[in-house]
């Protein structure tokens, strides 16, 4: 018998096999501010801080001194946004939990507020609960009332496989450089009725 064929057999075994992602992103709304984590099997893969200042988004690495500033219409946010709208379909959902921390500086209005997100929350469950019905969800709130504070974070549980990743990612490019490539057009024409 030729033990050879299992090679291939495992390796496409492999690219098809689900894998298990794990996203981590919390954002404080009065600083703009805000960390993103990728983390495979437990394993880093991206740990980054990120601000927003008016229309552009500066980023660190965990580890880094230096920073990075990058446009709304750069070429990598387009190609994230493209990205996300690539891999959101072929991805199963498995757990989402919520984390928020609200208070306003005064009890009757903050729990007035977290009320309010409480029920936007459980109104967006609902709509994905109905999209992706196995997934396990979850909210944890918490009412700071007496001082002002405004953070969300989300930890995502995602299983998808490799050669998902891999043509999202292929694709991903292909379509951000047109899509870069069409703002660009557009832009020119833009500035050639202006002038």
């Amino acid at each position: 018998m030729n033990y050879y064929l299992f090679i291939p057999f495992f390796i496409i075994i492999l690219f098809f096999l689900p894998i298990k992602l794990e996203a981590r992103v919390s954002f404080n709304v009065l600083n703009f501010s805000g960390v993103v984590g990728v983390f495979l099997y437990r394993k880093k893969l991206l740990h980054q801080q990120f601000w927003i200042k008016g229309k552009k988004i500066i980023t660190q690495n965990e580890n880094e001194i230096e920073t990075k500033e990058m446009d709304f219409n750069s070429q990598e946010i387009i190609f994230i946004e493209t990205l996300t709208e690539e891999i959101k379909d072929k991805t199963r959902l498995k757990e989402m939990t919520l984390f928020y921390n609200i208070g306003v500086g005064d009890a009757f209005l903050s729990s007035m507020v977290a009320g309010l997100v409480n029920f936007v929350v459980t109104s967006f469950f609902t709509n994905v609960k109905n999209q992706k019905p196995t997934a396990t969800l979850s909210l944890n709130d918490t009412i700071s009332y007496n001082r002002e504070v405004c953070q969300f974070a989300l930890t995502l549980v995602l299983s998808i496989s490799l050669f998902d990743i891999l043509y999202s990612f292929l694709h991903s490019i292909v379509l951000s450089r047109r899509k870069a490539y069409l703002k660009k057009i557009e832009n020119g024409k833009n500035c050639q009725k202006t002038a």
